[in-house]
């Protein structure tokens, strides 16, 4: 990280001041902006998020090689926070449950307020997203009888970086910590259970917790960006030429071509997110041949 007043190169502090992304240099300590970038005009709306939630109360024989029968359940998980921000906004948006509320297992309040952001977004990004926190929340939806946010497209950073890559881990933690990244605040499995009691100052701590892994899920999505080959296409969105990963017009046109069966088409590069492989619409020259391969 780069200080834009002193240069120092050394790092920077990372917080939240009054729910606003901060950055603090470690040599001149003033402070600067996010170095997440800036949002292209009329980018669609892109929305990170993360929920925790609660452990379940169970009956059980032992410790060790249990299946437990639904009829054991004693109470149900419920959602006891979560936190969101726009890519690109300074501002973390969060909701937790309040002390009577987590005594209660009361998640409506709180289920309303992401719903309603759910419900504006094109394209929603979580780490383990499509496995966790997407299928937990629509689960709490439909048992509270509520309808199902707008449609949109999901990026899984998980499902990025496994695919991806060939690291020892793929958890954000790990993700962040090895790039530099904002790191998840460290906590114990006490404060899941005295937030459950409807602690007031677990329940804060915890709304922090899940503050700083949005804001440290933001940095590892934009890390991995130029990988995501499936990326959904932001030009189809905008209805513009730009780039299909990050939205930006700052392309140049490369020597490679990308080649279907029938065709040739020309290969972009994005200057601004290094995305390398955007492919045009419209097919290079002429082709001459009729010939087509058959799949076997």
């Amino acid at each position: 990280m780069i200080c834009p007043y002193c240069g120092s190169g050394w790092g920077a502090k990372k917080g939240l001041r009054n729910n606003q992304q901060r950055w603090i240099c470690y040599t001149c300590n003033k402070q600067f902006q996010s170095p997440v970038g800036e949002a292209p005009d009329s980018l669609p709306r892109i929305l990170l998020f993360d929920i925790e939630t609660s452990l379940m109360k169970v009956y059980v024989w032992g410790l060790y090689k249990q299946r437990i029968p639904h009829g054991n359940i004693i109470d149900d998980w419920f959602v006891i926070s979560w936190a969101a921000k726009w890519l690109y906004d300074k501002k973390v948006i969060n909701d937790v449950v309040t002390p009577e509320e987590a005594k209660q297992n009361d998640d409506n309040r709180i289920l309303k307020s992401i719903w309603k952001l759910l419900d504006q977004a094109d394209i929603v990004i979580a780490h383990n997203g499509d496995r966790f926190d997407i299928r937990k929340l629509n689960w709490r939806f439909v048992s509270k009888k509520m309808k199902p946010p707008s449609p949109f497209k999901s990026i899984d950073t998980l499902k990025v970086a496994r695919s991806q890559f060939a690291a020892p881990s793929y958890k954000q933690d790990y993700l962040t910590k090895y790039f530099k990244l904002e790191e998840k605040i460290k906590t114990e499995f006490s404060l899941w259970t005295k937030a459950m009691k409807g602690d007031q100052l677990s329940l804060k701590q915890m709304a922090r917790y899940n503050r700083h892994d949005v804001m440290g899920l933001e940095e590892v999505y934009l890390k991995l960006r130029p990988y995501i080959k499936n990326h959904p296409n932001l030009g189809v969105l905008m209805d513009d030429d730009v780039c299909t990963n990050c939205g930006h017009y700052q392309m140049e046109e490369t020597e490679s071509v990308y080649l279907t069966s029938a065709n040739k088409f020309p290969v972009y590069r994005c200057l601004s997110c290094k995305t390398p492989y955007i492919r045009g619409k419209k097919s290079v020259g002429r082709t001459k041949t009729n010939m087509r391969p058959v799949a076997r």
